[in-house]
């Protein structure tokens, strides 16, 4: 027991020795230990961490199903969470509340960066579309443009509602895969230093070894101007993607770089930058890699990749609220003891009213996710029916999956939807369907929600 004491005391000091080599300042992922750390710049891990809590969860501690945060060291934050939005929101907050300034910054800059992967019948469709729409497009900015041919087939502006009915139509969903997307928030005149790599390590000719990086890097400084908070300016923009491309036989592997960079990169509010290279990749199925690589398909190749870039500030109330909001739908929460305390001992309804007490939620936040939902009228609380668990099935969207949550949870907290399919987001309408099954009991109840998608609201009557 001694010697497995010393060897777990060794693992935690290894990882807090190599989180000290680090820059302060910056979030590093593992995502095989589930583990990040952020190394503070100007506050204490522990202040930190408080601030931090006020925003996320007031009052609220997190369950080790949801995840932990854990004070390492005096400057070293550890922490995880398997909601993904979740653990993003706490990644872009750390930076923003380690100041040593009273108060919090008052505008912060959300940067968006999407990297799609495209087959060349999927870029002519895109191309002929923007040319149709006219005025939505504009001229695009001078971009320096570095991959293997130098080339460039397209380059503009595009409005938000138009590239997002180009996503969204037929042919460009067969066509096109998003990569992945990068939602950043950063406060007004500070860096944005993103670096999400994996070292690649190759062999170029026999007996040599050649070092390579596969991944994301984003350079530059935003700025919001002062006469326009609509119009957002990235000085010394960079983007650096690199893309791991397997070898086949009888040659090596080789990781191919597209880099842009814009000296003054313009960046106003429901407007993308878009920019396509003339990058050529087949598919792969490298595992450990669908961050680095392209879509998938079975019988596709993806020839092009396409950046789009956006940017809008936002004022740090207005997301400290909204953090507040979507923690309170994330987390199971229960009544304190005083609200328990206060309510009936027996509810005045049966179970089936309470279950009919539903009520959909959805909206868009600040990263343009959709958050959708229901909750339970809690004015139907009482001590003998708050406990009562229930095994809740989803159908609808394009999705399939069940969980189980009680009736407390589902009053505070409500029931998060998992996102739903593409194809179905292109429709008018669609249904979800919610059976619930109570435990130990034969108590059924079937509840059917109709969506609107485009609107992004229920349809009640």
């Amino acid at each position: 027991m001694k010697a497995f004491a010393i060897i777990i005391s060794l693992f935690f000091t290894t990882f807090a020795f190599a989180d000290l080599q680090r820059d302060a300042g910056k979030v590093e992922c593992r995502d095989d230990v589930q583990r990040c750390t952020y190394i503070t710049q100007n506050l204490t891990a522990r202040v930190l961490l408080s601030r931090l809590e006020a925003v996320l969860k007031p009052g609220d501690i997190i369950t080790p199903k949801e995840g932990y945060v854990n004070v390492e060291g005096l400057k070293v934050l550890s922490f995880w969470f398997f909601n993904e939005e979740l653990k993003t929101r706490f990644e872009a907050l750390l930076p923003l509340l380690d100041v040593l300034e009273d108060g919090v910054p008052t505008h912060l800059v959300q940067l968006t960066t999407e990297i799609y992967s495209m087959s060349d019948e999927g870029l002519k469709h895109v191309d002929v579309s923007i040319s149709n729409a006219g005025g939505d497009a504009g001229d695009g900015p001078d971009w320096d443009i570095t991959d293997i041919t130098g080339a460039l087939d397209l380059n503009l502006n595009v409005g938000t509602k138009l590239l997002s009915m180009l996503l969204s139509g037929k042919v460009t969903r067969k066509e096109t895969s998003r990569v992945t997307r990068v939602v950043q928030l950063i406060p007004n005149l500070a860096g944005i230093n993103y670096k999400r790599t994996t070292k690649i390590y190759i062999s170029p000719t026999a007996g040599s070894v050649k070092e390579e990086e596969a991944g994301l890097t984003i350079g530059g400084t935003v700025s919001i101007n002062a006469s326009d908070k609509d119009l957002v300016t990235v000085k010394d923009y960079s983007f650096k993607y690199g893309v791991l491309t397997p070898g086949g036989e009888g040659s090596n592997d080789q990781v191919t770089i597209l880099s842009i960079s814009n000296p003054q990169l313009y960046l106003y509010k429901d407007v993308n930058s878009m920019i396509v290279s003339s990058h050529t990749s087949t598919t792969t199925s490298e595992r450990g890699f669908r961050f680095l690589g392209f879509g998938r398909s079975k019988s596709k190749t993806y020839s092009k990749l396409m950046v789009v870039t956006r940017a809008k500030a936002i004022d740090f109330e207005d997301y400290k609220k909204e953090m507040k909001k979507y923690a309170s739908l994330s987390m199971h929460k229960e009544f304190s003891e005083v609200q328990v305390d206060n309510m009936p001992e027996d509810s005045k309804v049966n179970m089936r009213t309470v279950l009919e007490s539903i009520k959909p939620y959805a909206y868009m936040n600040s990263a343009g996710n959709r958050i959708v939902g229901f909750r339970l009228d809690s004015k139907y609380a009482a001590k003998n029916n708050i406990k009562k668990t229930f095994e809740i099935k989803v159908k609808g969207g394009g999705t399939k999956y069940d969980r189980t949550r009680s009736v407390e949870n589902l009053m505070l907290s409500g029931f998060l939807f998992d996102s739903f399919s593409d194809r179905y987001l292109d429709k008018d309408m669609f249904k979800i369907k919610l059976k619930f099954k109570q435990f130990k009991t034969n108590l059924r109840f079937t509840k059917t929600l109709y969506y609107d998608p485009e609107r992004n609201k229920f349809i009640t009557e």
